[in-house]
């Protein structure tokens, strides 16, 4: 899936880091986003679909990422 959008605003301070944990909920498993590094702040940003392109055909990943190009 390929999506391209205009960005409609920045989230930052202890909003984007609620997203993140969410996020690390949903898709680690885990309560907390865990790795986060002393002094580093989030920022979530909130993009506006322009054009969304479903593309059929493409060789999956391979598992442990994709390969990267020569």
């Amino acid at each position: 899936m390929q999506i391209s959008g205009a960005v409609a605003r920045f989230i930052e301070g202890e909003e984007a880091n609620i997203r993140m944990d969410r996020l690390a909920r949903k898709y680690l498993g885990s309560e907390r986003f865990e790795w986060s590094m002393p002094g580093e702040q989030r920022v979530a940003v909130i993009v506006r679909p322009i054009k969304v392109r479903h593309i059929i055909g493409v060789e999956r990943f391979r598992p442990g990422g994709p390969v990267p190009a020569p």
